[in-house]
């Protein structure tokens, strides 16, 4: 039993934070999205998938991308193919193990990063960093800093670590 007595409810104040910070990820996840789109030629999910494979150095088995990328892995199978009919992934048997599928950049597809990294980091300078000051970053860091660390593992289907840069 918990030495404190927890709360069955937030207050008023707590709550309304709680949706500025919801409406603002939301906002800007829609707002990134559309803009690689128009002008990045892809969407915000097949970005995470580029960046994860570009980090990863490495061919990546689907399973392991899946607990990789930041939006839910429902649908990936579905993005994986878009993506390789597009010529931005291949995918091949395993080395290791030939009835694992593992997942790989092409060329193309670091190009099409590339360009799309350009959008998107435009878009977060735009859309967020320009609003918030040093001082701003630090306090949200510090803020986020017990939640990340409480939320991050209980992810369904997701690996626990630290967060990459994009």
């Amino acid at each position: 039993m918990h030495s404190e007595l927890i709360k069955s409810t937030p207050r008023p104040t707590e709550l309304a934070i709680w949706r500025v910070f919801l409406e603002c990820g939301y906002a800007l996840i829609d707002i990134l999205d559309a803009e690689l789109q128009a002008e990045g030629g892809m969407n915000l999910r097949s970005y995470d998938v580029l960046v994860n494979l570009e980090e990863a150095e490495h061919p990546v088995r689907m399973n392991e991308l899946a607990s990789r990328i930041l939006a839910s892995k429902s649908g990936l199978t579905r993005v994986i193919d878009r993506m390789e009919d597009a010529g931005l992934v291949e995918r091949q048997p395993s080395r290791e193990d030939r009835r694992a599928i593992e997942v790989v950049m092409t060329p193309e597809g670091a190009t099409a990063l590339q360009a799309a990294r350009r959008v998107h980091r435009r878009g977060i300078q735009e859309h967020f960093a320009q609003h918030l000051s040093d001082r701003d970053f630090s306090a949200m860091r510090d803020a986020l800093a017990g939640v990340h660390e409480h939320v991050r593992p209980l992810r369904p289907g997701r690996i626990s670590g630290t967060p990459r840069g994009r």
